[in-house]
C-alpha cells in the first residue's frame, strides 16, 4: 500500500496531501518545521512512497 503525499510549502504554514490508491485520505496544515511536518507525515502516513514539494516563488 503505497502512499504519496504532496506538500505546499510557504515560510510559516505548510499544507500537506496524502493520497492512496488515487484517492486523497487526508488533508491538513501545520507549522512549516521539519520536526513536525515528519511527526505529521509519520502519524498520517506510515507507507509513504513518494513526497512531492510546491514551493512557488521560495
Amino acid at each position: 500500500m503505497k502512499q504519496y503525499i504532496g506538500l505546499d510549502v510557504s515560510i510559516k504554514e505548510t499544507a500537506i496531501s496524502i493520497r492512496q490508491d488515487g484517492k486523497r485520505i487526508w488533508r491538513g496544515k501545520c507549522a512549516s518545521d521539519p520536526q513536525l511536518l515528519a511527526a505529521v507525515i509519520r502519524k498520517r502516513a506510515p507507507y509513504a512512497w513518494r513526497v512531492v514539494f510546491e514551493t512557488g516563488p521560495l
